[in-house]
């Protein structure tokens, strides 16, 4: 049976980047800083959803607009981790993003520039490659220069008009815009759900009010996450605040995407709410202590996902 047959789970990325991460003791400004290593690799949102899928042994298509000098070096990155990648080729290269983590403060800096320009035709031939995507889409990240506020909303739209469940992770006036197609599963964290409501969100009594109200708008499915105190997941069937188990912090690239992807996953194989949350939380923590330049595993996942505290609202 073709692999194409077997997936369950597509990402679309938008403005895909290499990620370099630096990590350093402590970053010392204006002075010379001696790294403790470096990583380069193919990412941005929706390929770190893919990323963390071959992980947990679900295989996807990773796709979007891609700069055509670089598609090479995706597929190169993507094919041995199972994942196919269909990238609608623009002109251009995408964007370099550094990430320095700061190991001594466990603090991370990002560096990203905005990605090439991208032409609306572009975005037409990328909705043409989706005809047939899988049951289960995820859209993940931001938007490249070039293309309106509603290039997310347009997608979701297309999608969920062909019987597709979306999950979107996006922000800003993207998020606002796409919010209006009601996609399936949204998973801002604390501060982009308070810009989109517009109000601050203080405590956990607000951030759950805040969800239920994006729910009340036609949206079944909104996790919230919280850092290092944890994630809400408001779902049809149950409201959950899940709190992850104490880690090694190693670096807090992908967490978000990570979780995503136990989202994803967990949609895909008919999770009941608290196996769900357990499995999103678990990627998440994987994430965040993961080995350098390695990927968690997916045993360590289901042990992070066992002692994730699972609180029911």
């Amino acid at each position: 049976m073709p692999a194409e047959a077997l997936t369950r789970i597509g990402t679309v990325t938008l403005n895909p980047a290499f990620d370099l991460t630096i990590p350093i003791s402590r970053l010392e400004r204006g002075e010379v800083n001696r790294a403790e290593g470096a990583e380069l690799r193919a990412a941005g949102k929706g390929v770190n959803v893919s990323v963390m899928l071959s992980v947990l042994g679900e295989p996807s298509r990773a796709g979007g607009l891609l700069g055509a000098a670089d598609c090479a070096a995706f597929e190169e990155f993507l094919r041995p981790l199972g994942i196919i990648s269909e990238f609608e080729p623009v002109p251009g290269r995408c964007r370099i993003n550094v990430k320095l983590v700061e190991t001594e403060a466990g603090v991370v800096t990002d560096i990203n520039p905005p990605g090439p320009t991208v032409a609306a035709p572009s975005l037409a031939a990328l909705r043409r490659r989706l005809v047939h995507a899988p049951e289960l889409m995820v859209l993940a990240g931001s938007l490249p220069p070039g293309l309106e506020a509603n290039a997310w909303a347009e997608l979701v739209r297309s999608l969920s008009g062909a019987g597709r469940r979306v999950l979107l992770d996006t922000s800003g006036p993207a998020f606002k815009a796409a919010l209006e197609t009601r996609p399936h599963l949204i998973k801002p964290n604390r501060a982009e759900l308070a810009d989109l409501l517009g109000r601050s969100l203080p405590d956990r009594a607000a951030v759950i009010a805040a969800a239920r109200e994006v729910q009340q708008r036609g949206i079944s499915h909104v996790v919230v996450s919280a850092g290092g105190e944890g994630a809400l997941f408001a779902l049809p069937e149950a409201m959950l605040w899940v709190r992850p188990p104490a880690v090694p912090l190693t670096t807090t690239v992908g967490a978000g995407d990570a979780m995503v992807a136990g989202l994803a996953a967990g949609l895909a194989r008919g999770l009941d709410a608290t196996a769900l949350a357990r499995l999103a939380t678990g990627c998440a923590a994987a994430a965040v202590s993961r080995p350098p330049q390695g990927l968690p595993t997916a045993a360590e996942i289901g042990r992070l996902a066992e002692a994730a505290d699972v609180e029911r609202l």
